[in-house]
């Protein structure tokens, strides 16, 4: 799954899938990110590297960068983040006990004062609800509840929903993913995410459209800011993904390099 926040445009993700008849599985997901943010009044070169890995193969859905809509096995990541002298490295896991999980993340290793635990529950591989305290070292503490649920339309296609809100309901996160096998090796994807932090609103948007096993164009939006992207697959180890955001105040071009084993 991934989101269309800010950060989801300079950062990492990592997600993969073939044909239906010859669906790929893997279980180790890196990426090589680069963004540049140009402006009126300044320019930012944003590099980003991070490694996942499951401790079960993940089965594509079709194309190569879907595995499906949530995770239910054991997974732990690094990543590391630079911007203009400004880094970080972080370290996320979440562990199944059955259909019990927990998790745990740093998002600065070299900071440990700033961290989240959370506890949470599979039902029927469908239906994913959780909770989380989100430390923080230098603000309060925050309590964070999150559900999500995947509905299987056939064998391929599948519409995801995820709610995330805060003790406190002061903040929503309302997101989407469709998934559509349409014909021989076309497919379609559209992502959309609402968030509403109370003083103000975010809504973005993008959809794909995979011509074959090797090429995928996409558009949307990112809160109004037009967002156009393209993919293209080597083949089913190794992939590129480029987009560009247009805002009135800044551009942003965007860079990945994905390897999955």
């Amino acid at each position: 799954m991934r989101y269309l926040i800010p950060l989801s445009l300079l950062a990492l993700s990592c997600a993969p899938s073939v044909n239906a008849e010859q669906s790929a599985s893997k279980q180790w997901f890196n990426t090589i990110n680069y963004a540049k943010i140009d402006s009126r009044y300044y320019s930012d070169n944003v590099y980003g590297l991070s490694t996942h890995y499951y401790f079960e193969e993940q089965q594509s859905s079709g194309v190569w960068d879907d595995y499906g809509y949530l995770d239910t096995d054991s997974n732990i990541g690094l990543n590391y983040f630079n911007s203009d002298g400004y880094s970080r490295k972080g370290i996320f896991g979440e562990g199944f006990y059955g259909n019990a999980f927990a998790t745990i993340e740093l998002p600065n290793i070299g900071d440990t004062d700033t961290y989240s635990l959370g506890i949470g529950y599979l039902f029927a591989d469908s239906l994913k609800v959780s909770a989380r305290m989100v430390d923080y070292e230098y603000s309060d503490t925050v309590y964070l509840f999150k559900a999500q649920y995947n509905h299987q339309i056939n064998d391929t296609d599948y519409i995801g929903f995820t709610v995330e809100t805060d003790d406190e309901i002061e903040s929503w996160d309302l997101s989407s993913r469709y998934f559509a096998h349409l014909y021989g090796e076309r497919y379609f994807t559209v992502n959309a995410d609402y968030l509403d932090a109370g003083d103000d609103s975010i809504f973005n948007v993008l959809a794909n459209y995979y011509f074959n096993k090797h090429v995928a164009v996409g558009v949307g939006l990112y809160d109004s800011d037009l967002v156009v992207e393209g993919k293209y697959f080597i083949n089913d180890n190794y992939y590129f993904t480029a987009n560009y955001t247009d805002n009135d105040d800044y551009d942003i071009y965007n860079l990945s390099f994905v390897a999955q084993f």
